[in-house]
């Protein structure tokens, strides 16, 4: 009796203990990345690629575009982090402005580099070609409150010995406005985005893409809050994994009039504009978040005068998602060569 005891007892808890390795944990719920978009704009053409082409549904992530009126509405979302938007990739300043006045918002990935022209009359072109102090110290520039064309050309100007101190700024409400007082006299130079200097050509022309004098400098990022980064770890870098897939896609020359195609009957724009918004001028994507960048960018704001710089701006910048996600891809693709040169 007492060894039948003993083998049920065995067996017993045998079996509890291969019930037990056998359990499984409840499979963490996929979640959402909501992701802003400007109606009509094409900034963000990485990652409107990369869902038109189905690479989110393949790397195992839902994202939800979502147009979105302004940077203020998004990154107000955003930071109230009500679940109605995770992800805002269109501009900088905005949101160095909202960390610089306490939200807990975190640049993770980049969307742009470049993409800011420095504009004139036609007879003041040759002119302002040449910067030296005595073309630049004292004048008068025409801009839109803190456009980075402008920020990054005053520390650049600083750099090579003019007094950006003596230089008069005219801030007006719009873009072309800036081209207006060009074109009035009332500046003689603006600092313009690139595709409206393009835009209104029959105003001002092209002195500098800001570009040629700081290669590659930080334009949009894309930034969520702590707690989505916290929350949503996994869902960003599979996000970040197809945006690399759609990058290679759209740097690929044989892919450029699908492209074309694509982003102009997404925002209802003509096709030469698209081709030239994205392929003719120094408008470079790029998914890398360039965190330095990104300081030394937040730094310039503060010399300007912009922000106070009391907020520590590294702790608001991470590059560990985009990092693990290159190397998942390059793991994935290893003869691939384009990922090898990011």
């Amino acid at each position: 009796m007492k060894k039948t005891l003993a083998v049920l007892v065995s067996a017993f808890l045998l079996t509890s203990l291969l019930f037990a390795g056998g359990k499984k944990e409840p499979a963490k719920e996929a979640q959402t990345i909501k992701f802003g978009v400007m109606p009509g704009t094409i900034r963000t053409a990485v990652v409107l690629l990369a869902d038109h082409l189905g690479y989110y549904k393949e790397e195992g992530v839902k994202v939800e575009i979502r147009e979105v009126a302004n940077a203020t509405a998004a990154l107000t979302s955003i930071s109230l982090a009500k679940g109605e938007l995770d992800i805002w990739g269109t501009g900088i300043v905005p949101d160095l402005n909202f960390i610089a006045n306490g939200s807990d918002l975190v640049i993770f990935e980049g969307t742009a580099a470049e993409g800011g022209a420095i504009v004139a009359k036609p007879e003041n072109v040759a002119k302002f070609k040449d910067i030296t102090p005595a073309n630049y110290n004292g004048i008068k520039i025409a801009t839109v409150r803190a456009d980075t064309a402008w920020v990054v050309s005053r520390a650049h100007l600083e750099k090579v010995g003019v007094d950006v101190n003596s230089i008069q700024v005219v801030e007006v409400d719009s873009q072309v406005n800036v081209a207006e007082a060009v074109n009035k006299g009332e500046a003689v130079l603006g600092f313009l985005p690139a595709e409206f200097a393009r835009k209104y050509a029959e105003k001002v022309d092209v002195v500098y893409e800001v570009g040629e004098l700081e290669p590659l400098y930080v334009c949009c990022r894309q930034v969520t809050a702590r707690t989505t980064l916290e929350q949503k770890r996994d869902e960003l870098i599979k996000f970040t994994k197809a945006n690399l897939r759609a990058l290679k896609y759209y740097s690929d020359p044989a892919n450029r009039d699908a492209v074309v195609a694509y982003l102009a009957e997404y925002s209802s724009q003509s096709t030469d504009y698209v081709y030239n918004y994205l392929f003719e001028n120094r408008t470079i994507m790029t998914l890398n978040p360039n965190k330095q960048g990104v300081i030394d960018y937040y730094y310039s704001l503060v010399n300007a005068g912009y922000f106070s710089g009391d907020i520590k701006i590294e702790d608001h910048v991470e590059s560990t998602i985009y990092d693990e996600a290159l190397a998942q891809i390059k793991a994935q693709y290893p003869n691939e060569d384009f990922y090898k040169t990011l």
